[in-house]
């Protein structure tokens, strides 16, 4: 009896030993199920919202009603119809931000504030100046969506008179709009990854203006051009070969040399053209607007805005960092390859730069790196509060003084 009662604890203390293997093992399980499922389920947002040429097209086709019209009020004197519009969830927001469009089914039109008290004003409920640029007017009920751009989709629509052309490349053929002007020098201006030419047309009247025949660029996965062989969006490592068709095309026309003007994932599709081709050597200047200089710590940036499904609590950066990893061997993403800011040895040409301190799709501190690294050559014009590519409707007026200044001195 008594060795049986000595002997008995020896099966507890076997389990107090086991247990830190078990606890061991159940966290090691634990963790690969997080990172990896975690990382398997980001990598297919990441590629869903940045790389996926079928879903981004999807994306900026459909129309994602913000606003609800109240009322337009048309007048006798023409340039003076005002609308009122209601926020359909939260606040306005960006209507509150200078210049925008609206768009609808059946229409598109642009708002301006009246007058220097909006800023003031309910930020559910704005009333505005509304000129319409396509289609019918809104009636009260439409429910419509504010567009930064600030022209519609189609630049044939646009009522900016271009002229609709096509251009060989290296995958086809890529439509393409001109802006005529009389100036020796074409600007060509190339969009963002919403795979709308439309990201561009702002300026377009400003640089026909200051005498540049400008061109509106497409590329590769854009509506009615050739989509790339893999599919994605390669944020420059690609698309400068369609670019490069463009300034080709220019150069051919009779242009002494070309400008060109980025929008966001069009600026990593420039700089990219600058670093690899033949033709850089014809860029008289660059302008750029919120560009994607670096592909890696944008999508860092927008990642530490994510939340984890369920539980709602921030994206860790390490579980980031996994679906970079997973999105590079899922969908063949250079990454370093993808940083604009790594070698700019072949950047020998004056920059203009504008970016909106409250982008929250591209960093502002990549354009503020970029200045750093090139101080002779870059000017950079922050615009306090604007969002995305935003820095023209705060201030349409002072953003023309600029570029037709920057370009005076760049091309004299």
């Amino acid at each position: 009896m008594s060795g049986e009662a000595a002997s008995a604890p020896l099966p507890e203390r076997r389990r107090r030993r086991r247990w830190p293997w078990v606890a061991g093992i159940t966290i090691v399980v634990l963790l690969a199920a997080f990172y990896g499922g975690g990382g398997f389920y980001f990598s297919n947002v990441l590629d869903e919202r940045a790389l996926d040429g079928a879903s981004m097209r999807a994306a900026t086709a459909e129309l994602d009603p913000d606003v609800e019209v109240l009322t337009v009020a048309t007048a006798d004197v023409p340039g003076e119809t005002t609308i009122t519009l209601r926020a359909i969830d939260g606040d306005l927001g960006v209507a509150l931000q200078g210049v925008q469009g609206l768009r609808w089914e059946s229409g598109y039109g642009r708002i301006v504030p009246i007058g220097p008290g909006d800023g003031s004003e309910d930020s559910s409920r704005v009333e505005r100046a509304f000129t319409l640029i396509d289609g019918t007017l809104p009636t009260s009920g439409t429910r419509a969506e504010l567009d930064v751009r600030a022209y519609p989709m189609e630049p044939a629509d646009s009522g900016l008179g271009l002229q609709a052309l096509t251009v060989s490349g290296p995958l086809g053929d890529y439509p393409a709009w001109l802006g005529s002007s009389a100036g020796p020098t074409w600007a060509i201006v190339v969009h963002g990854n919403s795979l709308s030419p439309a990201d561009g047309l702002r300026i377009v009247p400003i640089l026909t203006q200051a005498g540049f025949p400008t061109l509106v660029a497409t590329y590769r996965n854009d509506p009615e051009t050739p989509e790339d062989p893999s599919g994605k969006l390669r944020y420059g490592l690609t698309e400068w070969e369609d670019l490069e068709a463009m300034v080709r095309y220019a150069l051919e026309q009779g242009s002494d040399g070309v400008v060109l003007d980025g929008y966001s994932m069009g600026g990593g599709v420039v700089a990219a053209f600058l670093q690899r081709s033949r033709l850089s050597a014809e860029v008289r200047a660059v302008i750029f607007d919120a560009p994607m200089l670096d592909f890696s710590t944008t999508v860092d940036d927008n990642a530490a805005r994510e939340t984890l499904p369920v539980v709602g609590l921030p994206l860790p950066s390490s579980l980031t960092a996994v679906a970079k990893w997973m999105a590079g061997a899922r969908f063949d993403v250079e990454w370093s390859s993808l940083d604009y800011l790594a070698d700019t040895s072949r950047y020998d040409v004056p920059f203009l730069v504008f970016h909106g301190t409250a982008d929250t799709t591209v960093p502002i501190g990549t354009s503020r790196e970029f200045a750093r690294l090139l101080p002779e050559a870059v000017t950079l014009v922050e615009c306090e509060g604007a969002e995305h590519i935003g820095c023209w409707n705060l201030g349409p007026d002072r953003y023309a003084t600029v570029v037709r200044a920057f370009l005076d001195e760049a091309t004299r």
